[in-house]
């Protein structure tokens, strides 16, 4: 006889895991800041945040230490959370597939809410689609998963590599000739400027429909087949109870912080150097190039910060140092939302309409400003209630009855 489904429970919760949330919350927004507060657009063109050199030193930073680290981060431990589910829905006699098709097709619902109401730069949308394709490995064996994430992102990492020789040899074949791409980003950059810092909330709807329509199908033509392979080694992860095992796995962490760092800082070092030799418009060859390498030695420092995390909350006198990151990560849905809430705010014409008015620098400030105020709020509202706000709907919608909010009062 099937059990009911229920929520997981603060006990059986990972620490390390929500620990390693909240700090990737910080370096999902130091990145998304950037396009927050300046046009998706810049960032092929060249046009820099800023002249001062703060501003410089920042955006070297923030692309050295967080592009392409962190929504790595969030896939893996997705993957990982996604396999945890089916195995609870399994144990309890339901049917995992009907379990997770409510569960993603309600994230894709919030993530298309996102995209086209508030910010554009939506991820959610992206990590429904993959968790539906990760449906298809549900019965796979742990070999079998991680054969399929090596082979996949070995794949990724081929075929952007002859993408980029291509694109070199098109560029030298027509060298002098204008380049239609760039002359369309820089409109969609001139647009950008103009709309969200002084249109009509209509003008920034329609044009942020239109930008996340571009970004969507970049995102799934460029890093699909990664973010399924990264998917996949949080399956793997969860299989094999690596989290739920800490003890046993310490020489895999150990080794994690000791390569990821050791390898994942001095690489990503060199790709920011490359981004940031020139000041002009990006040469199409060498920033797929730099994407390419990037969707390898992105995700290895990013596994070098979890397995420091991980490390850190083996101990318990860190682990309570690191409760308020914990917090956040157990709200993280809520928290991702309210920092897209909180930025178009500032930035965009229908608040402060600051777009396009602040620098790498300041924009680093505040990233650090918003997210200092979210760890003690997380920490504030699960002493009082059992999850975030939109952590509550989504459990809510997933299985079809109202979830209890708040916490029992203590007798």
């Amino acid at each position: 006889m099937s059990q009911p489904i229920q929520p997981i429970s603060r006990d059986e919760r990972i620490d390390a895991i929500d620990i390693v949330r909240g700090f990737a919350l910080l370096g999902i927004l130091a990145v998304n800041m950037g396009a927050f507060s300046f046009p998706f657009a810049s960032s092929l063109t060249g046009t820099p945040r800023g002249d001062s050199a703060l501003d410089r030193v920042a955006e070297f930073a923030i692309t050295w230490l967080a592009t392409g680290k962190f929504y790595p981060l969030f896939s893996f431990l997705f993957g990982f959370g996604m396999a945890l589910q089916i195995a609870r829905v399994e144990s309890s006699g339901g049917n995992p597939v009907t379990f997770m098709l409510r569960r993603l097709l309600t994230l894709l619902a919030f993530g298309l809410v996102h995209a086209l109401l508030i910010w554009n730069g939506d991820i959610l949308f992206v990590y429904a689609l993959t968790g539906l394709m990760l449906l298809l490995f549900r019965n796979a064996s742990p070999r079998a998963l991680l054969g399929w994430a090596i082979g996949l992102l070995a794949f990724q990492v081929v075929f952007g590599l002859l993408g980029a020789g291509l694109t070199a040899l098109g560029e030298a074949a027509q060298a002098a000739a204008a380049n239609p791409f760039l002359e369309v980003t820089r409109e969609l950059e001139r647009r950008a400027f103009e709309v969200y810092a002084r249109g009509s909330w209509g003008e920034i709807f329609l044009f942020r429909a239109l930008e996340w329509m571009v970004f969507l199908t970049a995102s799934l033509s460029t890093s699909w087949v990664q973010l399924i392979a990264l998917f996949l080694f949080g399956m793997y992860f969860a299989r094999r109870e690596i989290f739920q095992q800490l003890d046993a796995h310490v020489r895999l962490f150990r080794a994690g912080l000791l390569i990821g760092l050791g390898v994942g800082l001095p690489a990503n070092f060199a790709l920011a150097w490359m981004r940031h030799l020139s000041d002009s418009a990006v040469n199409a060859s060498s920033a797929a190039l730099q994407g390419t390498l990037l969707q390898v030695f992105g995700p290895l420092l990013g596994f070098g910060y979890l397995s420091g995390f991980v490390l850190l909350a083996r101990r318990a006198e860190t682990k309570r140092l690191l409760a308020p990151l914990a917090a956040a990560g157990r709200m993280a849905l809520t928290n991702y939302i309210a920092q897209s809430v909180i930025c178009t705010l500032i930035f965009y014409s229908y608040g402060l309409g600051l777009f396009g008015k602040v620098g790498a620098f300041a924009g680093l400030l505040l990233t650090l400003a918003i997210w200092l105020a979210q760890l003690p709020l997380s920490v504030a509202w699960l002493s009082r209630f059992r999850f975030g706000l939109l952590e509550w709907l989504w459990r809510t919608l997933t299985y079809g009855r109202l979830q209890e909010m708040a916490k029992p009062a203590l007798t």
